[in-house]
């Protein structure tokens, strides 16, 4: 069995896992979305005054929108729409209007995914492991082991101009031993199926692209469910289930928890 494979396994099932995964996605933390006080004494105003597309128009402005609607996206590039769909305002402002404003405002500060964070929760706790975080011109030249600071796009910016990476997604983090490139992905499944199925074989096939192009080495950096394979499982040579698939990656394919990381690096 691939040997990181195998350790993310054997770690997965020992004392403390998901408590010492806890340091690196800290889900219990807050992650209410603060709506600046300004913005919110204009949607209360608004909102009293019943001026209906100012409100809706500020209220595209905050982060998250207080209701579900499938055109909000559309709003939100286009402010024009507001002015040539008069049903689709009444409609939406019909719901905002019974909420109530104390209602609407919750509805904005609705705790965020913890999901959608992992990537930003990720990179916080990256950055602060011990190796130097460097600017691009900075990362270039240097020889030992250094992170590239910046956000996803920024990462995946450079990976396309620096390193031959070709696809449009962001990355969670680009870092160097010596003069050898990683880039990498997290993926942290919580469930079997669905949308979590579709996050394992994303990052299955990061790793297994084959671009000749790449001047990198992909990882992707899987936690959570996972790696709960059972001897069974293991033994087994056909039919494996979804997730039992990663106990087949050749030993170049590079899957790890988060939790060995450090471990990879020093030893790499």
């Amino acid at each position: 069995m691939n040997k990181w494979v195998e350790k993310s396994i054997d770690l997965a099932g020992s004392d403390g896992y998901l408590d010492k995964l806890m340091d690196i996605y800290p889900v219990d933390l807050a992650l209410e979305r603060n709506i600046d006080v300004v913005a919110k004494d204009n949607v209360i105003d608004l909102f009293n005054k019943k001026d209906t597309k100012k409100l809706i128009s500020a209220l595209l402005d905050l982060e998250r929108f207080p209701i579900d609607d499938p055109y909000i996206g559309f709003l939100r590039k286009d402010r024009s729409a507001l002015n040539k769909n008069p049903k689709t305002v009444i409609r939406i402002s019909e719901r905002l209007y019974k909420m109530g404003i104390d209602e609407l405002l919750l509805g904005a500060n609705q705790v965020k995914s913890p999901s959608r964070q992992v990537g930003q929760m990720f990179r916080n706790w990256f950055c602060k492991i011990g190796y130097p975080i460097l600017s691009k011109e900075e990362f270039l030249v240097n020889d030992g082991i250094c992170v590239l600071d910046g956000a996803d796009a920024a990462l995946a910016k450079f990976a396309r101009e620096e390193l031959g990476y070709s696809r449009k997604k962001g990355l969670d983090a680009v870092f160097k031993i010596k003069n050898k490139f990683f880039i990498a992905e997290t993926k942290l499944i919580t469930m079997s199926g669905g949308g979590q199925n579709n996050s394992f074989r994303e990052g299955i096939a990061f790793i297994k692209n084959k671009s000749k192009k790449l001047n990198a080495t992909r990882i992707t950096i899987f936690d959570g469910v996972v790696w709960i394979i059972s001897e069974k499982a293991k033994q087994r040579k056909k039919k494996l289930s979804l997730y039992e698939t990663i106990i087949n990656l050749k030993n170049n394919k590079i899957a790890l928890s988060a939790l060995l990381l450090k471990d990879f690096i020093e030893n790499s």
